[in-house]
């Protein structure tokens, strides 16, 4: 059976993220309209009166977006419905949007384009014979030490979120998940440690306090009671790409390491730098020294 996902975007600075998400999963095409809700409308059409409605839709008040996508794949649609999520953050906070899967009894003309995949060249790696590290599974690399990751809810007070650490040392970010399992943040050892440690040792932090910034960023960390309010942004690697990407993320968002995610964005294991450089020793190892010498 076709499905017919709609999503209502109140932010617009996602829609280009969204429709090159979906693109890249191989969704055939998708229909987007301009759109408002009604009781935004009346109260528009209160203040500006029934001369204004021709006006509605150029108004900076009207942000929506309703994008409209009809499917034939069960499993591509879950793929859709998760990108999606990841894209607003989660359909469950205020003023994200809302997200619809419909049945559709008859659908024609839903013809997937053929994807292209472009070749990228690469420079060539310092050590000869070390290029095969660039496309290494991440799961060749995440079954070499085996780290559990740490998961807890956005609601998890933060010694709770210290417990749950401790009860896997090896692994030094938290993974905030959402009701579905789905990634929606990160916690750092050192950000738990000093959010903790800010209540205990208060004035250590109140000498790094010289200007506003400061002052708003103290502030904030007295405030600092459950996973969600001390989570970072959520990065990723996913099953079937590489240690190359996974490297770059960790170094570009300077994590000791991350977690590994499945396509609806659930977290299914973690990797770390350690992992990393033990795969590195072991193409080193299995490199032939007549390689190794060119």
């Amino acid at each position: 059976m076709a499905h017919l996902l709609i999503v209502v975007l109140e932010d617009l600075t996602k829609l280009h993220d969204l429709l090159q998400a979906w693109h890249e999963i191989g969704i055939p095409g998708a229909t987007i309209l301009e759109s408002i809700g009604a009781h935004r409308a009346r109260s528009w059409l209160s203040w500006v009166g029934l001369g204004g409605l021709e006006r509605l839709f150029e108004a900076k008040e009207v942000r929506r977006r309703t994008l409209f996508a009809a499917l034939d794949d069960e499993e591509l649609m879950e793929r859709a419905v998760a990108e999606a999520e990841n894209v607003v953050g989660g359909f469950d906070r205020p003023y994200s949007g809302m997200l619809l899967v419909l049945p559709v009894t008859l659908s024609k003309g839903l013809n997937r384009p053929v994807q292209t995949t472009s070749v990228q060249i690469l420079p060539p790696a310092i050590r000869p014979g070390w290029d095969v590290l660039r496309s290494t599974p991440i799961e060749q690399a995440d079954i070499i030490l085996h780290l559990e990751p740490t998961i807890v809810r956005p609601d998890t007070p933060l010694d709770e979120v210290a417990q749950a650490m401790l009860a896997h040392p090896n692994t030094h970010v938290a993974c905030v998940v959402a009701e579905d399992g789905r990634l929606t943040g990160l916690i750092k050892l050192r950000a738990l440690a000093d959010d903790l440690f800010f209540h205990i040792l208060p004035e250590e932090f109140l000498s790094e306090v010289t200007d506003l910034e400061h002052m708003l960023a103290y502030a904030n960390k007295s405030r600092m009671r459950t996973a969600a309010d001390a989570m970072s942004k959520p990065v990723w690697v996913k099953r079937g790409e590489t240690v190359k990407d996974a490297f770059k993320r960790m170094h570009e968002n300077d994590l000791p390491g991350m977690p590994v995610v499945d396509e609806r964005y659930r977290v299914v294991g973690y990797i770390d730098l350690l992992e990393l450089l033990a795969v590195c020793l072991k193409i080193r190892r299995e490199t032939p020294i007549s390689e190794e010498s060119e």
